[in-house]
């Protein structure tokens, strides 16, 4: 699950991987002190501060794989992130959400989180859509969030049984 902080990746992560039957992996939980501190003081990453946290998340899902199906959430903002998270994972699906900067934006300001509403416009201006070759599923989150679940349940579910399916045999 990919998009900006705010646009819903943890609580969509989260409600999936639940139907599933899925581990969830909350990709904020592998950024080292530092990146966190970073953030927390209006920071935003670079490149360089971003590798060792994809390496280490790719390496947790690439583990939790071993015993059972994977959802989780992780910006991969970057075409490189996405590329590299794979590299280290092995294959998955992406799910990428989308929404108005307006919404995002007001989403950022009605939650608690370590990643201030000042960064969203910093990764708005680092994100690169995915590309027709990933063969991304796009998701529009701004609509409530039972009604987005329920898509993404309903729409998503039958993609990813069968890219599960084929990590497992290939």
């Amino acid at each position: 699950m990919m998009g900006t902080s705010g646009s819903g990746k943890s609580t969509l992560a989260m409600g999936l991987a639940r139907q599933l039957g899925a581990t969830f992996l909350e990709g904020d939980d592998f950024h080292s002190a530092e990146n966190r501190a970073a953030m927390t003081a209006g920071t935003p990453l670079t490149d360089e501060m971003r590798w060792p946290w994809l390496d280490e998340l790719g390496a947790a899902v690439r583990g939790a794989r071993e015993t059972g199906d994977v959802v989780f959430s992780c910006s991969a903002l970057k075409r490189i992130y996405r590329d590299r998270l794979q590299q280290v994972a092995g294959p998955f699906e992406i799910v990428f959400l989308t929404s108005p900067r307006e919404i995002i934006a007001q989403r950022m300001a009605e939650r608690e989180h370590f990643m201030p509403g000042d960064l969203l416009d910093s990764q708005l201006a680092a994100l690169e859509p995915p590309t027709p070759d990933e063969g991304a599923f796009v998701l529009d989150v701004s609509g409530g969030h039972d009604d987005t679940l329920r898509q993404l349940v309903d729409e998503v579910t039958p993609r990813l049984h069968g890219a599960f399916q084929k990590t497992r045999s290939g």
